[in-house]
Parts: structure tokens; sequence; C-alpha cells
């Protein structure tokens, strides 16, 4: 399957990573061969979509939310072993979440940047899982971003998307033996005006000298008609990919 349209190979700019033409699997329900699925498999690419787009909107969230945190300063913190790597999931190998989802082929889609100011390293996943008996596969995405900053103080930014979660009503818990400071952002919401239908977000932020690094999980589900990971298998898996992805990149 073709990478999506944007950024040459790697898909849409930061924060606007797009799942169209996600295949149905053959004989499964919105195959040729299926009955009536295919509208499922479309509605979860979408939300994928939305979850994506979702994301993009955290940052400018942040900057509205508490004016003056881009302010041309200076004093960046030391990037101490970290290094920018080409592919950061290649190098972290995604070891948890691999087993508990099936990359849609050729995803991930990953790239990486390097200037004088700043490294960026992306990485985005879109994974599929069939629940139970079921022929139709769920799919969730992940979105990795990992920056070293080496002309600015990330810290008062750092501070900023954490206020922008609050303020969102997510809620925050700390992710300790992570950096200088890590924390977990949660939410779970109907999509639609049918009520049963949920995203459900989460969010791993750490900063650890001029390293910032978040990731970011999405999956959907309908009340009553399937389910998605339970919350602490998905923690779980966060935090062990998480650790996995910082030693590539130089961490402790």
């Amino acid at each position: 399957m073709p990478a999506p349209s944007g950024l040459p190979g790697f898909g849409p700019p930061p924060g606007l990573p797009s799942a169209p033409g996600v295949p149905s699997a053959p004989g499964a329900p919105g195959s040729d061969g299926g009955r009536g699925g295919r509208g499922v498999l479309r509605r979860n690419a979408v939300w994928a979509f939305v979850g994506a787009i979702l994301a993009s909107a955290v940052w400018t969230g942040a900057v509205v939310a508490v004016p003056g945190i881009v302010d041309g300063g200076s004093g960046a913190k030391s990037v101490r072993g970290y290094h920018a790597v080409d592919k950061i999931c290649e190098a972290g190998k995604l070891t948890a979440f691999r087993g508990k989802y099936k990359m849609v082929d050729n995803y991930p889609l990953e790239h990486a940047g390097r200037s004088e100011s700043m490294d960026v390293m992306r990485c985005y996943a879109l994974m599929k899982r069939t629940p139970g008996d079921s022929e139709t596969p769920d799919y969730a995405t992940l979105d990795i971003r990992a920056e070293l900053h080496k002309a600015v103080d990330s810290v008062p930014e750092f501070a900023a998307l954490r206020h922008y979660f609050e303020q969102q009503k997510y809620e925050i818990t700390d992710a300790p033996g992570l950096g200088e400071e890590a924390y977990f952002a949660y939410g779970d919401e109907p999509t639609s005006s049918d009520k049963t239908f949920h995203d459900i977000n989460y969010y791993l932020q750490v900063r650890d000298g001029a390293m910032t690094y978040s990731l970011y999980w999405t999956d959907n589900y309908q009340v009553g008609k399937n389910h998605t990971l339970d919350r602490e298998t998905v923690r779980k898996a966060i935090l062990d990919d998480t650790r996995d992805m910082l030693k590539a990149i130089g961490g402790p």
C-alpha cells in the first residue's frame, strides 16, 4: 500500500498522519467476499485519522492556552547522550505493541531531520488487531516524536503542554523512572451524537535535559459491540516500548 500523500515517503506534515485506504483482510467483512463490513473498516480508518488530527491540535492549543511560551529565547539544556537516528521505531523495535497488533503493510512510516538548532525523529504506525472471534480487524495508531532541542530551553514548552492537557480535562498521572519528568494524559470520550462510539487517547510525554519525547496511542470501540485493549495493558506497552526507544537514541 503506498504511503499517504504529503512528505515524500512519509506522509502529511507532523501531526497529520492519515489512514485512508486501509485494506480489508481477504474474505473478511468489507472485502469482496464479505458482507456489510466495508463501512466498519472505513469507519475505523476514519476514527484513526480523526484521532491523529486531534494530536496535531495539541501544540496549537498549548500555545493558545499559555501565551508567550515561544519567545525565541536561549538557554538550551544539554542533550546528554541522546542522538538522532534515521528510524527510531526500527531502532526501538516496538516489541510490546507488535505483540498486541499486526502492522499494516508499509508501516511504520519514519523520518528524521537534523539541524543546528534541533533534531527531530518521527514514527507513525497503523496497526490492526482482530478481537475475539470477529473477522473484522480493529485499527489503532501510534504517533511517536522525539526532539533534541539544541538552541532553546524546552522546559517552558513542556510545562505548557501539560497545562493544555489539564485544561482539556485529560486524566494526568506521573510516569516514574523516565527522564527528569514524565506523565501520562488519558482521555476516553464519545466521538459523535451516538454516545456508544468512543475514542481512547493515551499520551506519554517525557523530558530529559534537552530531549523531549511524545508517544500518542489511539484506538476506538463501540459500547456493547467491540472492545479495545484494557488500559493497563496499553500503559505497560507504552512504557516498555518507550524505554527501548530512549535507549536506542542514547538514553540511560
